[in-house]
């Protein structure tokens, strides 16, 4: 049983990542998925990682398709197909528990904000000139949390 406990001990947290963007703006959509993919294919070749990145147009396809085991969701708060990015991270975390969602938006509401805060987001950012900067941040936070949970 000891032995079993340190293997357990030992082993290296898991380096592959999952990504998800839920955005039906075409345009914003590219943009920030291109971003990403640009930002974690920098971290892929500096440290061995492996980033999975899934982008959506249509919160239906998003909801239906989301893995367990995503790592971090950027949601747009309005959605169209009358959704709400407030409906998508309360079906996000039945779905993956740990998921951190980080809801963005065009409005800077407090209200919105907090409401998103307070149903189980990660964080909401403002869609302004740093959303797409400040995104690659927090997926440096999720990897930091990772590697170093106490940090």
């Amino acid at each position: 049983m000891l032995s079993i406990l340190k293997q357990t001990e030992l082993m290296e947290p898991n380096s592959e990542f999952k990504i998800v963007v839920l955005e039906d703006n075409d345009f914003y959509n590219s943009l920030l998925t291109r971003q990403l993919q640009n930002y974690t294919d920098e971290i892929a070749h500096d440290k061995g990682y492996k980033f999975e990145i899934s982008s959506y147009t249509n919160a239906t396809d998003c909801l239906k398709n989301i893995k367990p085991d995503t790592d971090i969701a950027f949601v747009d708060y309005y959605l169209g197909e009358d959704k709400n990015g407030l409906e998508a991270l309360k079906i996000i975390k039945q779905k993956c528990p740990d998921c951190k969602v980080v809801v963005i938006s065009r409005e800077d509401n407090m209200k919105t904000s907090f409401q998103t805060l307070n149903e189980g987001a990660y964080t909401f950012i403002y869609k302004d000139k740093d959303a797409l900067i400040a995104s690659c941040y927090l997926v440096d936070e999720v990897i930091k949390e990772r590697f170093h949970p106490l940090v």
